[in-house]
């Protein structure tokens, strides 16, 4: 990595047109938003985990040129989450997908389409410290162009009138695919454990 003193790698490729000042302006948008929204959390941390993914997407429809799918239910079901100006079928190289996770590797999505992803790394963190004065810090951005062999089918644990999550694939290999499309890592942070923690700043 390629870090820079706000955080952000220049170096790391980005889809056409996204700019690192719509993440870093994203980036404030999902926090101050998340923050107002922070008793869902303690309610119902899978749904306000959700909450980011479309908060990261609303942020990016109003700040860059990528813009939210037109139809409903491609947007919040389907795939892409955006696309470049709009575009109803754009080809995976303008096709962007907002992602979140609490986790420093892992990435999972309900298809394994070709297209960008982006993906918004937080921690709740009442102390306020790991991103001073944010309950909900967005610690990590990656942002990756993914190939459909990049995927792994996960199956499905779901079974009639049981319950269980639907199928998922998740991405090979993660650590090693992400690691060179880290766009954003907050400089007060390291991981540690498999988690982000407070980074000892004096070394």
């Amino acid at each position: 990595m390629a870090l820079q003193a706000d955080g952000f790698d220049r170096s790391v490729l980005l889809p056409p047109e996204l700019k690192i000042t719509h993440i870093r302006e994203a980036v404030e948008h999902i926090e101050s938003k998340a923050d107002e929204l922070i008793d869902i959390y303690f309610e119902q941390a899978n749904v306000f985990s959700g909450i980011v993914g479309i908060l990261g997407t609303q942020a990016l429809d109003a700040l860059s040129p990528y813009k939210k799918h037109k139809h409903p239910d491609v947007a919040q079901q389907r795939f892409p989450d955006l696309s470049l100006r709009g575009k109803l079928d754009p080809p995976p190289q303008h096709a962007l997908e907002s992602k979140r996770s609490t986790r420093p590797w892992a990435l999972q999505s309900h298809f394994n389409h070709p297209g960008w992803y982006v993906v918004w790394r937080y921690a709740v963190d009442q102390t306020k410290r790991l991103k001073l004065g944010k309950v909900a810090a967005i610690w990590r951005v990656d942002i990756a162009f993914l190939h459909r062999e990049d995927w792994k089918y996960e199956g499905s644990k779901a079974a009639e009138g049981r319950g269980g999550r639907t199928h998922t694939f998740g991405v090979k290999l993660p650590a090693k695919l992400l690691k060179n499309c880290i766009v954003y890592q907050n400089p007060r942070i390291a991981i540690h454990q498999g988690g982000p923690v407070l980074a000892n700043l004096d070394e």
